[in-house]
C-alpha cells in the first residue's frame, strides 16, 4: 500500500509539474504502466464531477441518486472516448507538421490527466458550505477545470512532439473544438446535464 501512494504521489509530480519527464520517468513507476491506473482516474474523475453537480442541484431527493448514477456512467463514457477522440485529431496534427506518431503515448498521458476532474466534487462541496448553489455555478466549474486539463495537456504534448507553444496550444485548443462536436460525446453529456439541472437552476 505504500509503495502504490508513493507510486500514485510521482505520477501526480510528473503530471502537474514535471510533464518532460513523463516519457522517460512513466516505465519508473509500476503503477502508472498498468491501464487499470488510468481507468482509476477516470472512474473517480466521472463520479467526482457526478457528486459535484448533484451537490450544486438542490432539492436533495431520491431523484438525486438517479441523476448521481446515470450522470457517472454517461461522464464515464465522455471521459473514456473524449481523450481519445482528441489525441487522433492532435497526433494527425503533428504528423502532418513532420513529426513522429506518438499517439499510445499521448493518449496515454491524457487519460492519467482525467485526475485534474477528481477536484470537481471538492470544489463544489466548498462552493456549497458557503451557500453556493445551481447549475450554472456547476457549469462555470467545469468549464474551468477543462481549461486547467487542457493547459495541462497541451504542456506535456509539447514535449511529446516537440512543438513550439504557439502550435502546441493551438493544436490542443482545435482538437477540442472538433472533439466536442462529434456527436457521442455531445449526446451523452447533454443528457447528462439535463437530467441534472432537474432539481436546481443557477
Amino acid at each position: 500500500m505504500r509503495d502504490l501512494f508513493y507510486d500514485v504521489v510521482d505520477l501526480l509530480e510528473l503530471l502537474f509539474f514535471e510533464p518532460y519527464r513523463y516519457g522517460e520517468e512513466l516505465k519508473e513507476i509500476p503503477f502508472a504502466r498498468r491501464k487499470i491506473s488510468n481507468w482509476l482516474f477516470s472512474i473517480f474523475a466521472a463520479l467526482s464531477i457526478s457528486a459535484g453537480m448533484s451537490l450544486l442541484s438542490p432539492p436533495y431527493t431520491i431523484s438525486t441518486i438517479s441523476f448521481l448514477l446515470f450522470g457517472f456512467i454517461a461522464n464515464l463514457i465522455v471521459l473514456r472516448f473524449f481523450p481519445f477522440i482528441q489525441m487522433l485529431i492532435l497526433d494527425y496534427y503533428a504528423v502532418s507538421k513532420g513529426r513522429s506518431s506518438r499517439l499510445s503515448h499521448s493518449l496515454q498521458f491524457a487519460r492519467h490527466l482525467m485526475v485534474v476532474y477528481l477536484l470537481f466534487a471538492p470544489t463544489a462541496l466548498i462552493l456549497v458550505s458557503f451557500g453556493v448553489y445551481g447549475l450554472g455555478y456547476g457549469l462555470f466549474l467545469l468549464l474551468i477545470s477543462l481549461f486547467v486539463y487542457l493547459f495541462l495537456l497541451a504542456r506535456g504534448t509539447k514535449y511529446f512532439y516537440d512543438l513550439k507553444d504557439r502550435d502546441i496550444y493551438r493544436f490542443v485548443f482545435f482538437s477540442f473544438l472538433i472533439t466536442v462536436l462529434f456527436p457521442l460525446i455531445f449526446n451523452m453529456y447533454t443528457a447528462t446535464t439535463i437530467l441534472q439541472s432537474v432539481s436546481g437552476g443557477f
